[in-house]
């Protein structure tokens, strides 16, 4: 992902991930402790201007956890997005649909 990224002028600051299969553990999603880590790591990350950007629920809940925009991609799990569920702020096909209505 890192390889592909750069390949095209982007950049990776850092990789969150949860080793654990406990879902109590603080950096299991949907548990905040990724995104506070990383708040804490980049202290110009300002949370009230963040996106959570998933195609899952639990990336969801991860947002709301955090207090951020949710934004959820239908490509893998259509069904879940339920436009009257509250964890959801935006829905958006794919992930090029959702950067082009950022332009």
């Amino acid at each position: 992902m890192e390889l592909e990224i750069i390949k095209h002028n982007g950049r990776v600051d850092a990789v969150y991930y949860c080793p654990s299969l406990e879902d109590d553990h603080s950096h299991r999603k949907p548990n905040p402790g990724m995104g506070l880590q990383a708040a804490k790591d980049f202290p110009d990350i300002d949370l009230t201007k963040a996106l959570m950007v998933g195609n899952r629920i639990s990336d969801m809940e991860f947002g709301r956890n955090l207090g951020i925009h949710t934004v959820y991609l239908t490509t893998t799990h259509p069904d879940e997005a339920d436009p009257s569920d509250t964890r959801i702020d935006a829905v958006f096909p794919t992930l090029s649909a959702f950067a082009h209505a950022l332009k």
